[in-house]
């Protein structure tokens, strides 16, 4: 049986292995590397709904993840208990872009590998991974030479009103799919949304001319980006 100071002696003991100046280097570098990762982030972002809040989280994910490798150790009661603990987070935020969840598993990276001692794997993998992103950036890796528009146009309810426009926008995009339809002020409106492929040398601006030559009186909105949009 061990007396009562012998086990206030190994309950004191359960850090002992992480001293102060390993833990201030681990959380140093891990926030140097997660610092250079939210720069590439930033510097790569082509979406439309650009979130500071998600560069932030990058940097604080490393540096939390590199001290519960810390924590953790090789005691495997630890590890066990630090599971059940953090299963209680509930994420309600539905991660739209895949490019976020890479990142985020990066700076998850990046975070073990500083807590448990591999400084020279997390600067190498930030290194190389960043300059790959970069790379990929620069020259529009997976980019096919033609975007996506949407167009929303309100005009009259008219008779044949789908097709009013088709000639227009098969002048102006490589193809396009009418979307939905919907009525509005009691049916003497509908309101077309169009799905457009077009070149990087579109102009919204002649779009909207070409549309509006067939009734000034007509509501055009254009929208635009190179991702995924939920309607």
């Amino acid at each position: 049986m061990e007396t009562l100071n012998e086990q206030f002696a190994n309950f004191s003991d359960l850090g002992a292995a992480v001293t102060w100046s390993r833990a201030l280097l681990s959380l140093g570098i891990s926030f140097l590397l997660s610092f250079i990762v939210a720069k590439v982030y930033q510097f790569s972002y082509r979406g439309v709904s650009y979130s500071p809040a998600f560069m932030q989280t990058l940097v604080i994910c490393a540096m939390v993840i590199a001290a519960v490798m810390l924590i953790i150790g090789s005691n495997i009661a630890r590890a066990f208990s630090l599971v059940g603990a953090l299963s209680i987070i509930r994420f309600r935020n539905a991660v739209k872009d895949p490019r976020d969840v890479a990142f985020i598993f990066l700076v998850m990276g990046v975070g073990m590998a500083c807590g448990t001692g591999f400084y020279l794997i997390a600067c190498i993998l930030t290194v190389i991974t960043s300059l790959v992103i970069v790379g990929m950036t620069v020259f529009k890796f997976g980019a096919v030479g033609t975007i996506e528009r949407l167009v929303r146009i309100q005009a009259p309810a008219t008779k044949n009103f789908e097709h009013i426009f088709d000639d227009v926008l098969r002048q102006n995009s490589q193809s396009f799919n009418l979307l939905s339809i919907e009525r509005s002020r009691m049916g003497t409106e509908v309101e077309l949304l169009y799905s457009l492929r077009v070149k990087d040398s579109f102009k919204a601006e002649a779009l909207i001319e070409s549309i509006s030559r067939l009734n000034e009186q007509l509501r055009v909105q254009v929208l635009g980006t190179m991702h995924a949009i939920d309607l």
